[in-house]
């Protein structure tokens, strides 16, 4: 036996001396991509889904527990109230947040990933398309997403956002702050290149001329805005989706697992005294739930309403559609004293076809809450259209990332009072349908860079935290 293992060992040592050790320690690991290798034609898909699944996470969030712009956003405005017992999320519904937040934290990086994401695959996909490819549509729609994603910043951050990239995956390059203005004017800038490399494709035109819209309206350009939303260039129809899926988990639809299933966000109402009555108003554009008649959120004490735009785990969420370009083309009539423009918001209003899908298995009269909508007429003064316009906005684009903007553009360039515009506003106590949480409303009007970005020595505050 001894002779036996002596040969083995003896074996064994002449077969690895033939090897060298590095090698055999090489494992190969066909499922990393070299960053080298992307910039080829058959890296194109690649990059494409990698910038839709980053940008997918930072706007809709996902049922892993991370939710993104579209609940955070719609929290800092009077679209949803807080019914858990998350200090995190109590801090932005309530509106004051320290910079320390971990939830915010989280979704900051996310938007900061899915920027650089789009950015690199569009200047990638660039280098890697040859001359005789360069209509391929996702090429467009990755620089479209960009731009998307810098809207977002623009609308929903303070002034003062430092942008980095990671110039290899070891090396970060540390960005300065860009302004408001700056961010939505590189914004501008991506959806040129989409509609410049979007050639003939009309999904990508649409989506290019519905951002770059948006980002014109924020930036108070309306005259430039106002040629990309006709009917003719972006029809009522259109509509662009950033998909949900039942499997796996992380891709279904994270405002109904949020609000639905988990209970922790709820559908607002007259929040902090002041916002809109979404609930109140029985308006099919947004239908809500309560299932039983006494259900509370996660925290078993405040009221829950579900929302039932999105009414199960897989149904889209829209981040561009004709509805948005009708709205601003209305909103752009109205400043030119253009009398067409409640024609544009009572057309919308008498096609059913594009109201949201209501919950199923609702309750018997549920259809009854939310007939049809009427049609408006003039409120005869110019504060009370413009009141009148950005309710219709707000009722249209419930869930969509859209609100808080617009209360930040009420603020800017309507001069409204930001404490009469923004939910408890003036420190009123922070009451969530009807459950006194504690505390009062805090004075954040604009989400603020979180306190990891003070790594960046060329960041130290923001430039400005206001509307």
């Amino acid at each position: 036996m001894t002779t036996m293992r002596l040969r083995i060992l003896a074996l064994a040592t002449v077969v690895l001396g033939a090897c060298s050790p590095t090698e055999i320690l090489t494992v190969e690991n066909p499922d990393i991509v070299n960053p080298g290798d992307l910039a080829s034609p058959l890296a194109v898909g690649t990059l494409y889904a990698g910038t839709i699944s980053d940008f997918r996470l930072a706007y809709t969030g996902n049922n892993g527990g991370q939710e993104g712009l579209l609940l955070v956003a719609g929290s800092l405005a009077d679209e949803l109230v807080n019914s858990e017992t998350f200090p995190t999320r109590i801090e932005y519904d309530s509106r004051n947040i320290d910079l320390r937040n971990a939830t915010l934290t989280a979704v900051f990086r996310s938007v900061q990933r899915a920027r650089r994401s789009a950015e690199f695959a569009a200047s990638t996909i660039a280098v890697a398309l040859p001359e005789t490819f360069r209509d391929d549509a996702r090429w467009a729609e990755v620089n479209a997403l960009a731009g998307y994603m810098y809207t977002f910043i623009g609308e929903n951050y303070c002034s003062g956002v430092p942008i980095s990239q990671a110039t290899t995956p070891q090396d970060l390059e540390f960005g300065e702050p860009l302004t408001t203005t700056q961010l939505l004017e590189r914004a501008v800038s991506f959806f040129d290149s989409a509609l410049t490399t979007a050639s003939s494709n009309a999904i990508a035109l649409r989506l290019a001329r519905v951002g770059k819209a948006r980002a014109l309206l924020d930036l108070g350009r309306f005259n430039d805005a106002a040629a990309l939303v006709t009917e003719a260039n972006v029809p009522t129809s259109f509509t662009y989706n950033i998909s949900s899926a039942f499997a796996p988990a992380g891709l279904q639809n994270a405002v109904f697992a949020f609000i639905n299933q988990n209970e922790r966000f709820s559908v607002a109402d007259l929040d902090g005294t002041n916002g809109l009555n979404f609930r109140g108003a029985r308006d099919p554009r947004v239908p809500y739930d309560r299932v039983p008649s006494n259900d509370v959120g996660f925290d078993r004490r405040t009221p829950q309403f579900d929302q039932g735009k999105y009414a199960s785990e897989t149904p889209p969420i829209p981040l561009a559609t004709g509805v948005m370009a009708r709205l601003m083309e209305a909103e752009l009539k109205l400043r030119a004293g253009d009398a067409s423009w409640l024609t544009i918001l009572n057309t919308m209003r008498t096609n059913t076809s594009l109201y949201p899908t209501a919950l199923p298995a609702l309750p018997v009269g549920f259809t009854q809450l939310f007939p049809p909508l009427g049609l408006l007429t003039d409120p005869g003064t110019e504060s009370s259209r413009v009141d009148l316009l950005f309710r219709e906005r707000a009722f249209w684009n419930y869930l969509t990332n859209s609100r808080h903007g617009d209360l930040r553009r009420l603020v800017r360039q309507y001069s409204r009072d930001k404490d009469a515009v923004f939910p408890g506003g003036g420190a009123k106590p922070y009451i969530v349908n009807g459950n006194n949480k504690g505390g009062t409303f805090g004075n954040f009007y604009v989400l603020p860079v979180p306190f990891d970005e003070q790594n960046n020595p060329k960041f130290t505050q923001c430039l400005s935290l206001d509307p």
